[in-house]
């Protein structure tokens, strides 16, 4: 194992430095691995705003990367594995608890510490939650295993949606897209989204969406009622938050009467919400978060399958790579939609 390595460390200002760093604790069960590509995610970026501390450990959750070491026992796993790696949940998670024998391991009571992620050269997790890549599949498709997947567990848990369904997306980020890609492959009948740049609405006409709207007030409402005789769709997933509640009352206004709201996007505050019109029409609200096991699958294993099959065009939304020391303009290009920029990733 190197004595130390290379690290993209935010200084509590926005500015991302690659400096010498520690390597990240070898805890006992844990793998090592050589992290070959990350994506830069909305939360990364929301972080980056919201952060005043300078960073100690790197962060970075979209993550393939090679396996080096593995713990004593492991048999399931190689050295030399090209991986995509669960960092949240099943990577860091006992095994044990009550929520990790249900397959729930975002949910996990006994978590391993954080020991950094996949803005740094190396990274470590338990074994359980690093997913084989297949001989089809090459970095870029690794690194967008995470974020398909918690789209993935959106529709498959949380909308539980049916072949046939009429679904809505409010948004087409990373995210959105990934729900459009997830509810066509899992037997959508009609996809509705909406977009607020215009290459996220090619992408999401690329992805599967059969009607795209802007993100103008109204838009998506019109096009959903018109879509479905007046009715509205039977799941609308939510995947912006933000700091308002309009993307939420928007969401309520695209769903029929006993239909489902699924919200992805994390609301990052308290916000007033007048729930009168959902409680009369016998709405559900659904919060998705993450992934883990549903049906005897876990998300990371569908994820994989989709983009090994080339089901969806997903791994278009990568518009931009940057070498690990450029992280900075990877994180600048992300930040400004004019650049045309859908899904930024670090390479090395």
């Amino acid at each position: 194992m190197p004595d130390n390595m290379l690290a993209a460390l935010d200084d509590g200002t926005g500015k991302y430095t690659v400096q010498r760093t520690a390597m990240p604790k070898m805890y006992e069960g844990a793998a090592l691995v050589r992290v070959r590509q990350t994506g830069i995610c909305g939360s990364d970026l929301h972080m980056t705003r919201e952060r005043t501390e300078a960073q100690k450990v790197a962060t970075g959750h979209e993550v393939a990367g090679e396996v080096v070491e593995l713990p004593k026992g492991e048999t399931r796993l190689k050295v030399g594995d090209r991986v995509a790696i669960e960092t949240i949940g099943q990577g860091r998670a006992c095994g044990t608890c009550f929520f990790c024998r249900q397959g729930q391991f975002r949910h996990c009571q006994a978590r391993s510490d954080d020991t950094g992620g996949g803005f740094a050269e190396y990274m470590t997790r338990r074994p359980g939650g690093l997913y084989k890549l297949t001989d089809k599949m090459d970095w870029t498709d690794g690194a967008l295993v995470e974020p398909l997947a918690v789209s993935v567990h959106a529709v498959r848990y949380a909308a539980s949606m049916k072949p046939g369904d009429t679904v809505a997306v409010v948004g087409s980020a990373t995210i959105g897209l990934a729900a459009i890609a997830a509810a066509k492959a899992l037997g959508a009948r009609t996809v509705i989204a909406s977009a607020r740049y215009e290459q996220q609405g090619i992408m999401a006409r690329e992805l599967g969406a059969d009607v795209v709207t802007t993100s103008e007030k109204g838009a998506l409402e019109d096009a959903v009622k018109s879509a479905t005789g007046g009715l509205g769709a039977d799941t609308v997933i939510e995947t912006i938050g933000g700091h308002a509640i309009d993307t939420l009352e928007q969401s309520v206004a695209c769903t029929r009467p006993q239909g489902r709201v699924v919200i992805v996007g994390g609301f990052r505050e308290p916000l007033p919400f007048n729930f009168l019109g959902p409680l009369l029409t016998e709405m559900t609200f659904v919060f998705s978060s993450c992934y883990g096991v549903v049906d005897g699958r876990h998300d990371y294993e569908v994820a994989v399958d989709m983009l090994s099959s080339g089901q969806a065009a997903f791994r278009n939304i990568v518009t931009h790579r940057y070498p690990l020391k450029d992280i900075q303009k990877g994180f600048a290009t992300a930040f400004d939609k004019k650049t045309g920029s859908v899904k930024v990733h670090v390479t090395q």
